[in-house]
């Protein structure tokens, strides 16, 4: 059960929500200050990242991933999983650093700095739903086009946001006392996504049922192929995997925001 603190710390990011825009904005801004596109690279990178994929993989290389409906284009089967991984990925990364970036501020000014890890994540978000109008701009040109699978978008969004909060909470407290942290987080990431279903299709291992069920104990597994399913296929998301993938989420945000509450008051003195 949550502690009293905790929900009152949680309300905070309602009742400052003026507040967590403004620090969202800021973290916007300096992704893209000097930059000539500014924010024209949200649109400008996913269509070069199309651009490489079709000629790397499907020019090249000639692949063709199977999912719930059939073969796909390998470009766009990239891009579908690769811009929610970029999401999870750059929201960690972020939110990892949020507290020690914002250093100076912790310092001087008094503000729930529960706001900082989560302004991370809600820039994120804004940069990935930019993307996605990219995404759908080449579905509804080259297809496949499965409008009706729009549907199940706004619930994976909802359970990669709490799940990205969770881990920014954790990352970020703790990256206040391990520096270290911030390092390592790159290679497991890297790793992490090498084990998600982005470069390659689950179809893969429709004939290895056990190395299946342990790919989907990754709780981004569930998220990728929900996304796949639902822009490539037009179908719902397979319920138990993403019920166990947001579960999990819920679990790591109650574990990163109690970890996070319990430790800020110790953020001056070791910043």
């Amino acid at each position: 059960m949550l502690a009293p603190t905790m929900i009152a710390d949680i309300r905070a990011l309602v009742t400052h929500r003026e507040l967590l825009q403004d620090f969202a904005w800021r973290d916007l801004r300096s992704r893209y200050k000097g930059s000539a596109l500014g924010f024209g690279w949200n649109f400008a990178i996913p269509l070069l990242q199309l651009a490489v994929f079709y000629l790397l993989f499907g020019v090249l290389l000639g692949q063709r991933p199977k999912t719930g409906t059939g073969e796909q284009n390998y470009a766009v089967f990239l891009f579908v999983g690769l811009l929610p991984w970029t999401f999870f990925a750059s929201s960690l990364s972020a939110g990892a650093s949020s507290v020690l970036a914002n250093g100076a501020i912790v310092k001087k000014v008094r503000l729930p700095l529960q706001l900082l890890p989560a302004a991370s994540v809600v820039s994120s978000l804004v940069n990935f739903i930019l993307s996605l109008v990219v995404l759908f701009a080449v579905l509804a040109i080259f297809g496949p086009r499965h409008p009706e699978g729009l549907v199940w978008i706004p619930l994976l969004i909802v359970v990669q946001i709490v799940m990205n909060l969770g881990f920014a909470y954790l990352l970020s407290a703790l990256a206040v006392f391990f520096r270290d942290v911030q390092h390592i987080l790159g290679i497991l990431l890297l790793a992490w996504y090498f084990l998600t279903p982005v470069l390659f299709s689950v179809s893969v291992l429709d004939d290895r049922p056990e190395q299946l069920r342990l790919l989907y104990l990754n709780p981004m597994s569930a998220a990728i192929v929900s996304y796949q399913r639902a822009l490539l296929d037009g179908l719902p998301p397979q319920w138990d995997a993403l019920a166990y993938s947001a579960l999990f989420g819920v679990a790591v945000f109650i574990l990163g925001f109690w970890y996070f509450d319990r430790a800020k008051d110790d953020f001056e003195s070791a910043l």
